[in-house]
């Protein structure tokens, strides 16, 4: 049984050790990317947000 226990334990450590090896970014360029994407996203909606106003504006005559 204390061997079964042992194995069961072994397994379920290399699984957890394999989850966090592939949540981790692989190069330094993948890490930046992932740091700036929150960046482009809030970008994209201001820009969006800048032309909604702009529509309800008019053209100022």
């Amino acid at each position: 049984m204390y061997v079964f226990s042992w194995f069961l334990s072994m397994i379920v450590a290399l699984v957890a050790t394999g989850t966090i090896l592939y949540a981790l970014p692989g190069s330094a360029a993948e890490e930046l990317s992932i740091a700036t994407a929150p960046q482009a996203i809030f970008a994209a909606d201001a820009s969006r947000a800048q032309a909604m106003v702009l529509s309800c504006a008019g053209d100022g005559k």
